[in-house]
């Protein structure tokens, strides 16, 4: 994996609803394994304002990411993006970026992740996931729940597999694209930029940018009419 810097700060839990108590869980257990490349938890940050100053699973909700960007400049904390939303993590994290925040990658002590994988900085690996020899995952990718990401699969940017998703070899993942969970992408198969397999679905050929594809084999929803 990727390795972090800075491994002494610690880090900023982005988003406190369910993918954050998640993100939380991994990093605590990755911290009492002795596997974690950060020194701490700060506590979370949230954009619902309704949020600020509860306490979650034992962790304050500081106020919005503007918030405390206000307060911390980059360096004294890192950050993981715990947003479910690919269109809402990309726009996060650059905003954090731009201001010299680092990303930190969460992995399960239970995940089994190939020493050949290539995984990069912000992204999410969840407990009793697989991913396979010569894998490259992105930036701020979501692997959940025991999804797989089969051999020579590439899984750019903001994109997602969801809990139970199977990524079969040489497929590919573009830009912000998703897979429901227990969705499932043939060997070989492009799901391109910002397009949808749903729950339960099998993407046996190519999935075009945007688009959306459900059933066995999934097949493309026809766009809605404006005019209807």
């Amino acid at each position: 994996m990727t390795s972090d810097i800075s491994s002494n700060s610690k880090i900023l839990i982005i988003g406190a609803g369910g993918a954050g108590v998640e993100a939380l869980w991994v990093a605590q257990r990755m911290m009492a394994a002795g596997k974690a490349p950060f020194g701490g938890i700060h506590g979370f940050a949230d954009d619902n304002t309704k949020l600020a100053g509860t306490v979650v699973e034992g962790f304050s909700v500081f106020g919005t990411v503007e918030q405390m960007l206000g307060e911390f400049s980059g360096g004294l904390l890192r950050f993981h993006c715990a947003i479910g939303c690919n269109r809402h993590r990309r726009a996060i994290a650059a905003l954090l970026e731009a201001q010299g925040w680092e990303a930190v990658s969460l992995a399960d002590t239970s995940a089994i992740v190939a020493e050949s994988a290539q995984v990069g900085l912000g992204t999410y690996i969840g407990p009793l996931s697989i991913i396979a020899p010569c894998v490259k995952l992105g930036r701020h990718v979501l692997v959940n729940v025991g999804a797989s990401i089969g051999h020579h699969s590439h899984c750019a940017d903001f994109s997602q597999a969801c809990p139970g998703a199977r990524i079969s070899g040489h497929a590919r993942l573009g830009e912000g694209a998703f897979v429901g969970s227990n969705g499932v992408v043939a060997p070989g198969v492009s799901v391109e930029e910002w397009a949808t397999v749903g729950a339960a679905s099998l993407a046996v050929r190519d999935v075009p940018p945007k688009a959306t594809v459900l059933g066995v084999p999934a097949r493309v929803l026809p766009l809605p009419n404006p005019g209807a």
